[in-house]
């Protein structure tokens, strides 16, 4: 067995294709959730917001019995495409054997929240099914990335625009020798880095160990031992900023927090919306006003190892101390708001009255990605927001 593997994809049609498939939820308000629900009765959204499980399975399996999902009779690779504005990556989703994560092949690199964790793992268990691949990148290959561009020439067999904005378009590859190459080619680079998905990577590990214990013949080949992946070259995924809100100042008033911060940071107001161009220099919304922040003294060295990760300065040398906040993963304090709903995004949460004070920060690089997941260490949760992402139920993966 391979590395990375051709499967079986159960796909939409091409004519319910861009009606079934779903965005990450972030990117949608209650209203437009409610509206596509109600417009697209066939959306993966009425499977992932029905009433239960109950409705949630037997909608899964309409889909199935009404031939809106339909089961590719042959393995297959299956190139994928994303574009938006300016940016295009193009990357090939496959299976992965789930043991090459806890050796290592496939190497994450953020903290996890439990309860996200096991709510996925009961919903793939409930489908018996995977909707949504694992987001990941494979150092570039010039070979691997040669061949998936000369697929591109083909028609692809899907080509539209998703709720997210971007244009998503996809190609089968069944032909043997093609998948054959693919297969060498990632062996060869045997390894690869979790962008997006480390909740749901958690839950197939758990889902899998479940049903291992269910199974009395386990022979370690079953479905439910491998996982479906996206696979981008680094030099191709983008990351975006992950801001942070905060609901109070901690009882500080407006004046006094400028103050208190001003004892470790340089304060320095802006004329406009202040988005931070370099690592250590960070931005503040609070009352309608925009500051820069550069922290006075040079940060320590290797405190934890990751101090230096800006999300860990800003937390350690500003939102701890000053604000009280604790651990991210459960303060009811602090939100998150990902880098595509821009700075306004922050102004308009502050200006509500949803969050108190807002701080927009440089995104992380990818070479922290990479070095954290090489060391075998762990971002706080929250670190990275890689964008595009792949569409949920674009191909999916059964674990029949």
């Amino acid at each position: 067995m391979y590395f990375i593997n051709p499967f079986k994809g159960l796909r939409p049609t091409e004519e319910n294709a861009s009606s079934v498939v779903i965005t990450s939820t972030d990117h949608l308000s209650e209203d437009v959730i409610t509206d596509h629900k109600k417009n697209n009765p066939w959306s993966y959204l009425n499977v992932f917001k029905a009433e239960n499980n109950t409705k949630s399975k037997e909608q899964f399996e309409l889909m199935k019995k009404k031939s809106i999902l339909i089961k590719d009779n042959r393995s297959s690779f299956y190139i994928y495409k994303i574009s938006t504005g300016n940016h295009a990556q193009v990357g090939i989703i496959g299976t992965a054997k789930l043991s090459a994560y806890d050796n290592l092949h496939i190497r994450g690199h953020e903290e996890i929240f439990f309860e996200r964790s096991q709510r996925r793992m009961k919903q793939m268990d409930n489908l018996n099914a995977q909707i949504g691949p694992i987001y990941a990148v494979y150092p570039d290959n010039k070979l691997l990335n040669d061949l998936v561009e000369k697929e591109l020439v083909n028609s692809s067999i899907y080509s539209f625009e998703g709720m997210d904005g971007s244009k998503h378009e996809m190609w089968v590859v069944n032909d043997e020798k093609k998948i054959l190459k693919i297969c060498d080619l990632f062996n060869s680079i045997n390894r690869i880095y979790i962008a997006d998905g480390h909740h749901r990577m958690d839950a197939l590990l758990k889902l899998s160990k479940f049903k291992q214990h269910q199974n009395h013949n386990h022979t370690g080949e079953e479905a439910y031992n491998y996982f479906m992946i996206a696979i981008f070259p680094t030099s191709q995924a983008r990351i975006l900023d992950y801001n942070r809100l905060i609901k109070d100042l901690y009882g500080y008033s407006p004046k006094d927090f400028i103050k208190e911060i001003k004892k470790k940071f340089k304060v320095e107001k802006q004329n406009s919306s202040f988005k931070p161009k370099k690592s250590q220099i960070f931005g503040m919304y609070l009352e309608k006003q925009w500051y820069s922040l550069e922290l006075k003294e040079k940060p320590h060295q290797n405190l934890f190892h990751i101090i230096n990760l800006d999300i860990n300065l800003l937390h350690y040398y500003l939102l701890e101390p000053t604000l009280g906040i604790g651990d991210p993963r459960y303060d009811n304090r602090i939100d998150f708001l990902a880098g595509f709903h821009g700075l306004e995004g922050i102004e308009k949460k502050v200006n509500s009255g949803e969050a108190k004070v807002g701080f927009a920060l440089f995104a992380t690089q990818m070479k922290n990605v990479i070095s954290f997941a090489d060391k075998k260490l762990n971002m706080p949760p929250k670190s990275t927001w890689f964008d595009p992402k792949p569409l949920d139920g674009l191909v999916s993966y059964d674990f029949e």
